[in-house]
């Protein structure tokens, strides 16, 4: 069975944005930010990364935040603060911007 890795910075990170990242070895991964999520297949993030927009600016920039990483195998778990909070602001921001999109007009 592989071992369990724990990794955290030792100090905190400012003026980036909260995120929570995936990465399955050599499948891809995502990595889901409160204004952005980017996905990608390979290895290679930066040949194939595809960006889904849910805001027009970062948010939260102001924050310190602690940066940590689990590995297991080829699994690797990285999180820039709270997984939980990024996911929930995420969400939050996403449904926001369908609500506020115009109703489609009736024919």
């Amino acid at each position: 069975m592989p071992r369990l890795e724990h990794d955290r910075l030792p100090g905190t990170i400012k003026g980036s944005e909260r995120a929570f990242e995936v990465k399955l070895g050599g499948l891809g991964g995502f990595e889901l930010r409160p204004t952005r999520l980017f996905v990608w297949k390979g290895a290679e993030r930066d040949t194939s990364e595809k960006l889904v927009s849910l805001a027009d600016q970062p948010v939260g920039l102001e924050h310190s935040r602690r940066e940590s990483t689990l590995r297991m195998g080829t699994v690797e778990v990285r999180s820039r603060g709270n997984p939980l909070m990024t996911v929930a602001l995420a969400g939050a921001i996403a449904f926001r911007r369908l609500a506020d999109r115009e109703p489609d007009t009736q024919a």
